[in-house]
């Protein structure tokens, strides 16, 4: 809102009022509390300060209604910017507003249909809570089906891609064997009669290139180390594994990008044609007198701040008595340019909101 402040008890009231009540409400409290005179000056004031007098409708008959509906249409028409603030010099004079000029038919409308809403809200909230009991219970049965049988949750970790797939199951059950002949337990548990070792079976290499060699789970790795040497597993044609079964892992080296960006640091000299472009910020001011020109501006800011912007001319939709401007600052120059200090005494302005128009040319 505008920091100018207007006495006013009747456009005080409608544009307080005018955003919580509709039309026909706000017409007939204001015609049953002001009288035609008190109505027809707002008007008159209203229009005046808007620059709007030669917009203006005079009424013969019906003058109450139709007056208080014009200044409703331009307060609505109207940029809030651009309007005074209205206020009550006597409070006495403000209009209650009761029961009486609320439209009941549009409150139980609103009901029903907040109604009806929260009754759509209560059905799918319902639905989304049964399909999530559903999900929990098919997570509940996969937890069990998967720790009675033990086996799918190890074959679920293999990553096939690789080629440990191709092992045989005897491998794992073997290794897991030798593990627990190591324990305590089981060296008390050894008998005279000991079943010899099997071969480990080798894996073949992926079936989906012949060049690349299949490389074995970690988890499997991991637990078939100590029992069966790697190099009988897995065939490493550039990396060996090493007495103790383990293979050093060397990381890929990233190829370094040649087609980056770089900025020059050359100093720039005065008579120096070839120049960086400054990052800039759209300023809107508003409020100049008629006769204005963007020449002017420019002149007023290279004195301010010894750099010449670019400055162009906003057309305005409506019938204004002043000229309004959008000036590209620097961004160094732009807590100058913002500053209370550094405009006349008058002039609003703003960072600029939106996109800026084409700049037309002259042909």
């Amino acid at each position: 809102m505008s920091e100018k402040l207007v006495a006013n008890e009747l456009l005080a009231f409608l544009q307080q009022k005018l955003d919580v009540m509709d039309e026909v409400s706000a017409i007939q409290i204001c015609s049953s509390n002001f009288s035609e005179d008190d109505i027809a000056a707002s008007k008159l004031l209203v229009f005046k300060l808007l620059n709007k007098s030669d917009q203006m409708v005079s009424r013969r008959r019906d003058g109450t209604k139709k007056s208080l509906q014009d200044v409703i249409t331009l307060l609505k028409e109207t940029d809030p910017d651009d309007v005074p603030t209205f206020v009550a010099k006597d409070l006495n004079k403000l209009p209650p507003v009761t029961f009486d000029h609320v439209d009941v038919t549009c409150l139980l409308k609103d009901i029903v249909s907040l109604k009806a809403s929260l009754a759509d809200v209560h059905r799918k909230l319902e639905a989304s809570q049964k399909d999530v009991t559903d999900l929990r219970k098919e997570v509940v049965e996969l937890r069990t089906s998967v720790n009675k049988t033990g086996s799918p949750a190890r074959v679920s970790n293999v990553n096939t891609r690789r080629g440990a797939c191709l092992l045989d199951t005897s491998a794992t059950s073997f290794a897991s064997a030798v593990l627990s002949s190591s324990s305590p337990s089981a060296e008390s548990a050894k008998g005279a009669d000991r079943m010899p070792q099997p071969p480990a079976p080798a894996i073949m290499p992926h079936p989906r290139s012949a060049t690349q060699t299949a490389r074995p789970n970690k988890q499997l790795v991991s637990v078939c180390a100590s029992a069966v040497p790697l190099h009988n597993l897995v065939p490493q044609p550039r990396n060996r594994a090493d007495e103790d079964g383990f293979v050093t892992v060397l990381k890929r080296k990233h190829r370094q990008r040649t087609n980056q960006n770089c900025c020059g640091k050359a100093p720039v000299e005065p008579q120096t044609r070839v120049r960086a472009a400054q990052p800039n910020t759209p300023v809107y001011i508003s409020r100049l007198h008629y006769s204005i020109r963007a020449e002017d501006i420019a002149d007023y800011v290279r004195q301010k701040v010894q750099y010449a912007p670019r400055v162009q001319l906003l057309e305005s939709r409506r019938n204004v008595n002043f000229k309004a401007f959008v000036v590209r600052v620097p961004n160094c120059f732009l807590h100058l340019v913002m500053d209370d200090n550094f405009w006349p005494q008058g002039v609003v302005f703003r960072r600029f909101r939106g996109q800026i128009p084409t700049e037309r040319t002259n042909t």
